[in-house]
């Protein structure tokens, strides 16, 4: 493992190990070694563009789907250990030069359908279910990512220039894993959720309707973020709906680092001022 990798990976498991000690028992730390250790090479192994991936995707998959771990630990590890990984990992978080409209708004109608699909399984209450789609989608963005050469079409119609297949998608998941993980209130879940799946692209398919330049973070843009949360923030929380769909359209618009997951910890912050 290369110098960089390995301060990622130690960094990931240190940080996500962390998670545990804070919120749950020390005395059954042996638990989330496995999930930890495992969570942390997950990203790792995917920019690798070897065939480790598969051998640590398969070995996660299955200690945290065997039962044998409470599913909420086994979620709040693995969004930690990802987030920790995305944020260092340059080849996931590389800027890319040129930005169609086109792509972008083909990109974004995607999310739009998957999130669709995510927040009517949540309805369910099923997290576990949920986790799996996270996985399933890694593990077909990955196998393109493998085999691109033969499949260039499909990288063209849903990739930017010079980015890695998937990293968006990554970055998409990793914010919904981070709300699986930390917000325990089912409404305010399901709010963050539309927020970061819904209302997001449609900030940015509007703001590039009306803007046309893609990359750039728009007024209209930013008022399409908040008219679309705000339906589902003020029918859940009243007033302080609307003050909800107001801060994450900020976070959203002025985030700092990449909007999905800078959404994702504002929710999580929320969540604790107002619901803990």
């Amino acid at each position: 493992m290369k110098t960089n990798n390995l301060i990622v990976f130690s960094l990931s498991f240190l940080f996500s190990y962390l998670v545990y000690f804070l919120l749950h028992n020390v005395y059954l730390y042996y638990y989330a070694i496995p999930i930890a250790v495992l969570s942390s090479l997950l990203l790792l192994t995917y920019t690798s563009r070897r065939y480790y991936f598969y051998f640590v995707f398969v070995a996660l998959f299955a200690v945290v789907f065997s039962q044998s771990f409470p599913i909420k630990f086994s979620i709040e590890i693995i969004s930690v250990s990802l987030l920790i990984q995305f944020l260092l990992t340059k080849k996931l978080t590389i800027k890319t030069v040129k930005i169609s409209s086109k792509l972008e708004i083909r990109r974004d109608l995607v999310q739009i359908l998957i999130g669709g699909i995510f927040l009517s399984i949540l309805i369910s209450s099923y997290k576990q279910i949920l986790l799996a789609l996270v996985f399933l989608g890694l593990l077909v963005a990955y196998t393109i990512y493998i085999y691109g050469r033969k499949m260039k079409k499909l990288i063209k119609l849903l990739e930017r220039d010079g980015a890695i297949f998937g990293s968006g998608a990554i970055s998409m998941a990793v914010g919904a894993i981070l709300l699986l993980g930390f917000i325990n209130r089912f409404d305010f879940l399901f709010f963050s959720l539309f927020s970061l799946l819904i209302s997001d692209p449609i900030a940015t398919v509007v703001g590039l309707e009306i803007l046309k330049k893609p990359g750039r973070k728009s007024i209209s843009g930013s008022t399409a973020f908040f008219i679309s949360s705000l339906i589902p923030g003020v029918i859940l929380f009243g007033l302080f709906g609307a003050i909800f769909a107001f801060i994450l359209s900020l976070a959203e618009r002025f985030s700092p680092i990449d909007d999905n997951i800078f959404i994702a910890i504002i929710a999580i912050l929320l969540s604790l001022v107002f619901f803990i």
